[in-house]
This record gives structure tokens, C-alpha cells and sequence, in this order.
């Protein structure tokens, strides 16, 4: 019994002990800062040792989160803890601990940088619950100031490569009224690449891939002086994966839709209008809502190159098929021209003159009977039938016998050759295949250069 109240005593003995130690710091701490702040034994008017050299703060950041990167307005939102070091020998306590404090009574009462980010928009200090900000005293006056911090900054951006750009967004810290006499700033570590400073989970956004993060300092001159200053600068990556299936996939396709009309009959103008309409104002919405949501720009944007591309195929299409239209026109009228119809009774007389001279079938008797005899013609209509019917080998018989003319055709010629149904249709058969050709070498062409675009910028 004797032995436990000995060792009750010794317990509470040591319990005494430790509060008033804790006491004693806690009164010491609140003398300390009850005589520096307080008894007017601190100016924060004046930056430490005013009368000596400058002032050395150290800057560093935690990004929280890269909120958005606006295209229009080029500018991005940060947010960031916000972390600053310098040495004020004015706030050397004698203590071998740390002082934490997160009261505005007292930081507005000590000394602090005025830095400020020069490139910001607007800017914003986080106070839910309270003021997300806190001061930490070390020994020997070390100052440890941290606060979370909303940015949004501008980030000045070149979209001729849109949408296989890289974009480099600065964000630029200068004290406000100490020039380099008085603060003079740099990273924490003298780091350069401030890869460090983002979490992982923060570095992949919905549009861009943050790839590098370069740390760096400035000097500006001024008016009234020269300036130190630190930056750090935000490459971004757009990954162009969403505009290759919602652009340039559907362009493409409708691009080949196109193509259908082709192999439509002529006869049939509603559905290749339709068709072709169709496609050309597609085209135009995709163009018009994409740019939309991109600045007004005064240069032509990597993606518009194939926009404009796609439209001018499209709308090709419906041009081949007015020529068609032009054709059958004038096709129709040469017919019921003087010119053709005396072409045509001439070139019926030879014919059958060739033809019935040199064509006889011979029996089996040695008699040769004569295959062709000459037939009347009774009526208009039968007459404009073999005309018709006729017409191509006209045309093949005129193309012999003008072998060794000169090569330039006269203009009757060259509506022999054109205003026919054979050469209506060649022009339809001759598109499904040039355009392919052509969209196919287009899009060769313009992938290859975004492709070497691309390698100049890594290599770089």
C-alpha cells in the first residue's frame, strides 16, 4: 500500500511538472509577442535590416488544381498553396521551438513582401472556414508564410497549330513597391524544373497534358528602377483526340457522302441537290461552331486548313453536277440544231454506204446476197431514233477521219465531241474517281506536314 501511494505521488509529481513547463512557455510565448507587437518594439513599416542588404525571399507553390485553360479569353486558373520564406531578425524569440500562428492580428502586424503576380487577372485568398492562411516563426527570425490562393492569370496563346499546339502559360511574381535594392526573390532549392510542385493526379486535364514546368528568373526595368522578379512558366499539350472523332472524322465522312451523288442518275436532280446542299451547309455548321468557341484570330488555324478543304470538295460536287446539268442543256439545243441534223444525214449516207459495201454474207450455193438494203424512213420519229441510235458511230467515224487534221479541233468539232450522252456520262464516271484521288492526296499531304510540325516542336 505503502509502495502504490509512492508511486501516485511521483505521478502527480511529474504531471505538475509538465503543465507548469507548458505554462511557463505558453507565458512565454505570449510575452514574447505581447513585447514585439504590442509595446511598440517592432516597426512593420520597414523591411528587416533596412539599412543593409536586400532582403532574400524564397518562393515556392503546391498546385491544388488547374481549373480551366479559356481559349477565348487566353487565360487559366490556378489553385495553389502559396508558400514564401525570409529572415526577419526582429522576430528572433530565443526559443528552441517553432511559433505557429494563423491570426491575421498578427500578420498584419509584422512585416511581409507585398509580391503579387503580375500577369493575374484576378485573384482571390480562401476563407471557409476561416482565413487559409498561417505564419510560422522559426529561430533566429525565420519566416514561413503559406496561403491558399485562387489565380486566374493571362496566358497570352498561338493557335496557328490549333488543335495540335503547345501553349506556354507564365505566371510571374514581383514585389510591388521594393525594387532589387530591397527584395530580391528566387525558388526554393534554386529549382529549375518545377515538375515537383504538381501532384500527379493534377498534370492530366480534359484537353491538355501539362509536360513541363520551367522555373526561372526576371529582371525588369522600370521607371523608377530595376525589379526582381521569378516566373514560372506552364507548358501545356493539347491531346487532339477529341477533335480527330467530333471534326475531322465527321468532315471526312461527310466529305465521301458527297461522293453518292455520282453515281445518281442525271435525271434525278432532287436527290443530288438535296445531297449535295446538304453536305456544304454540314460543313459550314461544323466550321462555324468550331470557330465559335475560338477567339477571332486574324490567321488561319491548322484545323481550318481541313475545314476549308472538306468544303471546297463538297462543294465541288455540287459544281460537277451544274456541269452535267450545262451539259445535257446544250446537249438538248445542238440537238435541235440545223448544224446537227445535217450532220447527221450525212454521216447516215456514208454509213450505210460503207457499211453495204463492204458487209456481204454468202449462201451455200456461191450466192452472195447483200445484207444491207435501203429502207425508207417513214416517220420523225423513227428518223430521230436512228439518229440517236446512230450518233456514236458517227462519232467514231469522224474521229478517223480527222487522225492526221491539225490537233486543234474546230468549235463544230468540240460540240460533236462534247454535247453527247457519252460524254455526260464520262464526266460522272471521271469524278468518282478523280475526287477519291484528289481527297486522298489532300489529306496525305496535310497529315504529313502536321506530323513534321509536330516532330520540329519535340526536337525543339
Amino acid at each position: 500500500m505503502e509502495k502504490f501511494s509512492s508511486l501516485t505521488l511521483r505521478v502527480l509529481l511529474v504531471g505538475f511538472l509538465c503543465l507548469a513547463r507548458a505554462s511557463k512557455t505558453n507565458r512565454t510565448v505570449s510575452q514574447f509577442l505581447d513585447g514585439i507587437l504590442m509595446k511598440g518594439q517592432y516597426d512593420s513599416r520597414l523591411r528587416p535590416n533596412y539599412d543593409g542588404g536586400p532582403v532574400d525571399v524564397t518562393v515556392g507553390f503546391w498546385v491544388l488544381s488547374i481549373n480551366t485553360i479559356n481559349v477565348v479569353d487566353m487565360d487559366f486558373t490556378l489553385d495553389i498553396f502559396f508558400r514564401q520564406a525570409w529572415k526577419d531578425e526582429r522576430l528572433d524569440h530565443g526559443l528552441n521551438k517553432t511559433i505557429v500562428l494563423s491570426s491575421n492580428f498578427v500578420m498584419h502586424r509584422i512585416w511581409m513582401p507585398d509580391s503579387y503576380f503580375v500577369n493575374a487577372k484576378h485573384g482571390s485568398f480562401h476563407k471557409i472556414t476561416t482565413d487559409n492562411m498561417m505564419i510560422r516563426i522559426m529561430p533566429g527570425g525565420m519566416v514561413y508564410y503559406n496561403a491558399r490562393i485562387t489565380i486566374k492569370a493571362a496566358c497570352p496563346m498561338d493557335l496557328r497549330k490549333f488543335p495540335m499546339d503547345t501553349q506556354i502559360c507564365p505566371l510571374t511574381i514581383e514585389s510591388y513597391g521594393y525594387s532589387e535594392d530591397h527584395i530580391t526573390f528566387k525558388w526554393e532549392k534554386d529549382l529549375t524544373d518545377g515538375m515537383s510542385f504538381v501532384p500527379k493526379s493534377t498534370k492530366m486535364l480534359p484537353q491538355y497534358s501539362l509536360v513541363e514546368l520551367s522555373l526561372t528568373k526576371t529582371f525588369n526595368k522600370y521607371v523608377v528602377g530595376n525589379w526582381s522578379g521569378i516566373k514560372a512558366s506552364f507548358t501545356f499539350e493539347r491531346m487532339s483526340s477529341y477533335f480527330l472523332i467530333h471534326v475531322y472524322g465527321p468532315c471526312a465522312l461527310i466529305v465521301i457522302i458527297s461522293w453518292v451523288s455520282f453515281l445518281l442518275p442525271r435525271s434525278s436532280p432532287p436527290a443530288r441537290v438535296t445531297l449535295g446542299v446538304t453536305s456544304v451547309l454540314t460543313v459550314v455548321t461544323i466550321l462555324n461552331m468550331l470557330n465559335n468557341s475560338m477567339p477571332k484570330v486574324n490567321y488561319v488555324k491548322t484545323i481550318d486548313k481541313y475545314l476549308i478543304g472538306c468544303f471546297l470538295f463538297v462543294f465541288a460536287t455540287l459544281a460537277e453536277y451544274s456541269l452535267v446539268l450545262f451539259l445535257a442543256n446544250r446537249m438538248k439545243r445542238y440537238q435541235q440544231s440545223d448544224e446537227y441534223k445535217k450532220n447527221i444525214y450525212k454521216n447516215i449516207d456514208v454509213n450505210r454506204a460503207s457499211t453495204c459495201s463492204d458487209k456481204h454474207i454468202s449462201n451455200g450455193d456461191g450466192v452472195v446476197n447483200r445484207r444491207c438494203k435501203p429502207e425508207k424512213i417513214c416517220s420523225t420519229e423513227l428518223e430521230m431514233m436512228e439518229f440517236t441510235k446512230m450518233e456514236q458511230d458517227f462519232m467514231l467515224i469522224d474521229s478517223s477521219k480527222n487522225k492526221h487534221k491539225n490537233k486543234w479541233l474546230s468549235l463544230k468539232e468540240w460540240r460533236k465531241r462534247l454535247y453527247n450522252e457519252e460524254a455526260i456520262l464520262t464526266v460522272d464516271e471521271f469524278s468518282l474517281v478523280l475526287f477519291p484521288l484528289s481527297f486522298g492526296i489532300f489529306n496525305v499531304i496535310y497529315w504529313v506536314s502536321v506530323a513534321n510540325d509536330f516532330q520540329s516542336r519535340t526536337l525543339h
